[in-house]
């Protein structure tokens, strides 16, 4: 059999140039017209017959050449609503988007695989899967909905997903919990608001906001002191001139935790601390909290078989065991509920960048596209057993 190491990185140059072409052009969301059409343009030039969904994505099947079990392969597509810094020639040319956190690598490298498994078949039935609305979408839910090709009980996943500040082919494994859930919240303020020269006639959400920022804060160092969690104040939207006391404004966030325990104490944390903040000052909260992704939990005997596929040569990669969950969200959880699979980081850094993801300067190390593809081409062949 062809090796797949070199069949990966011969297609390297094609992968960069479709890297370059979708990082110039990103979408945000779940409707990427754009996206989905190069994607499937490309596709069906490699002689393939991908499934288009507008606001589910694109599959395509490449069948096996034995009745091992089918594997799920999947790639995320949408970008952020982040105007790029990087200065790069192949800058966003779309104003306040951005591919920040590698998507567009996800997508090139799942092309290149294709490209690979058309010349040499898998030994598994092949689904290739490209997502949109990975950020806060849900988009793996109609995904997984829409397309025919995934109603399959009996597969496995595996995906990929590119990290700016670990060293480039550097593959980052863990079994179990490998990212968090993750929620968001809003809390809504509401005053009788003043002039500005009169705070003791009435209460100030700014103030109320302030508090429950700060007491957030020491709430989350006495929960995590038995598990790893997070919450993070992102948006503040409370007044909007120099003079006046505001009636109401709003703050939003994230809460991210590694167990269902955990998570219900935090979401009644905030909820209490909103109530009591507001309270103090005279104003009234409002907390909404959005049940977001569930963890990403990695099957243990998967990644077993990835660790052995990457043990000896000719494998050009470190493996590296992770001793804790990654606090990120992926909605790749939904296809670790569906199928046992796993999830694994491919470390993608450029000397002397320390941007992480989702930052206006990160960059990526396109020389990662080819060991990307070939770490989906091993889990098409089937992964050896541990």
């Amino acid at each position: 059999m062809t090796d797949r190491w070199r069949q990966a990185a011969e297609r390297q140059k094609w992968m960069v140039e479709h890297r370059r072409h979708l990082h110039r052009e990103p979408e945000v969301g779940l409707e990427l017209p754009d996206t989905h059409d190069h994607l499937a343009t490309t596709l069906r030039e490699l002689g393939l017959e991908p499934t288009v969904h507008p606001g589910a994505g694109v599959t395509v099947e490449v069948p096996g050449t034995t009745d091992e079990r089918p594997v799920v392969l999947r790639a995320d597509m949408d970008a952020l609503p982040v105007t790029e810094r990087t200065g790069l020639p192949h800058t966003s040319r779309r104003d306040g988007a951005m591919h920040a956190c590698g998507h567009d690598l996800h997508m090139a490298m799942l092309l290149g695989a294709a490209s690979c498994l058309v010349e040499q078949p898998p030994r598994r039935r092949t689904v290739l899967v490209f997502q949109p609305g990975e950020e806060t979408d849900r988009g793996a839910v109609p995904t997984l909905a829409q397309h025919a090709a995934l109603a399959v009980d009996d597969a496995e996943a595996f995906a990929i997903h590119v990290h700016a500040t670990w060293p480039a082919h550097t593959v980052h494994l863990r079994a179990g919990t490998f990212m968090a859930y993750g929620d968001w919240f809003r809390v809504d303020y509401r005053g009788p608001g003043a002039h500005a020269s009169q705070p003791h006639l009435a209460g100030n959400p700014v103030v109320a906001a302030s508090e429950l920022v700060r007491r957030l804060g020491e709430r989350v160092e006495g929960l995590r002191r038995d598990e790893h969690l997070v919450a993070t104040v992102t948006e503040s939207l409370i007044g909007n001139t120099v003079n006046v006391i505001p009636t109401d404004g709003r703050l939003r966030g994230t809460m991210r935790t590694l167990s269902a325990e955990r998570r219900d104490r935090l979401h009644t944390a905030l909820r209490d601390l909103a109530s009591a903040t507001a309270a103090e000052v005279g104003v009234e909260a409002g907390t909404t909290v959005t049940e977001g992704y569930p963890a990403v939990v990695n099957d243990a005997a998967y990644v077993d078989r990835v660790r052995a596929a990457l043990g000896g040569r000719p494998a050009p990669v470190e493996v590296v065991e992770m001793s804790e969950p990654s606090m990120v969200i992926e909605d790749f959880a939904y296809f670790l509920q569906r199928w046992p699979g796993a999830m694994v980081y491919l470390g993608a850094q450029v000397p002397g960048h320390e941007a992480f993801n989702h930052a206006a300067d990160a960059v990526f190390d396109e020389a990662v596209l080819a060991t990307g593809a070939a770490l989906h081409l091993l889990a098409a062949d089937g992964l050896p057993a541990a």
